[in-house]
């Protein structure tokens, strides 16, 4: 599919033949069209608006619904060629739906932005959710010196095994001036904690 002239300022690398009148279809575009054809071009990282146009068109049926948006005056006039067999369907489509051919391109191209839309904003709440789920929470807890030492003997065994050690030194220290031993003992009550109050 070829889009000629979509009035959008954008340098042109190649100039196309004048494709045969049968293959056209006229398109005029608002400037919220234009702002939601340019927000696919960035989601899908293409190139041109022509690329950006012939993907709307292969993906029109992963919508569940179109949505004609009023987009003020369709002052972007354009042209899109299309293949012959492409063109019949998408009038035979817009037929079907009571529809002009440019408001039915037009509602694909919003309603594929605002699908994507959505879909962005579902996927940063799934994202968020993920993070305040697993989220750790800091308890100050000040151990003095006999404390310690009780807790060090009372878990001696635990505090020996090479295992551990191994799982706390690969986790960046802290800037607290806690030891090794020290680390290794707070990750020892986490569990210790966490089998408490499994039981």
């Amino acid at each position: 599919m070829k889009v000629n002239n979509l009035n959008v300022a954008e340098q042109r690398a190649t100039y196309y033949t004048i494709p045969p009148e049968e293959n056209l279809l006229p398109i005029f575009l608002g400037n919220e069209d234009v702002h939601a054809l340019g927000r696919l071009r960035s989601r899908w990282n293409l190139v041109t608006h022509e690329e950006t146009i012939q993907r709307a068109i292969e993906e029109r049926h992963s919508l569940k619904e179109l949505t004609v948006s009023k987009t003020g005056r369709h002052v972007n006039q354009g042209t899109i060629w299309l293949e012959k067999d492409l063109r019949k369907k998408i009038i035979k489509e817009a037929t079907k739906l009571e529809m002009d051919t440019g408001n039915y391109i037009r509602g694909i191209i919003y309603s594929l932005n605002e699908k994507l839309g959505q879909e962005e904003i579902a996927e940063r709440e799934r994202q968020n959710k993920i993070r305040h789920d697993n989220r750790k929470i800091s308890l100050p807890l000040t151990l003095n010196k006999d404390l310690r030492e009780k807790l060090f003997k009372r878990f001696e065994k635990e505090l020996q095994k090479d295992e551990l050690r191994e799982k706390v030194k690969k986790r960046p220290a802290p800037m607290n001036g806690t030891t090794l031993e020290d680390r290794m003992l707070q990750e020892v009550l986490n569990n210790y904690l966490m089998e408490y109050l499994n039981k």
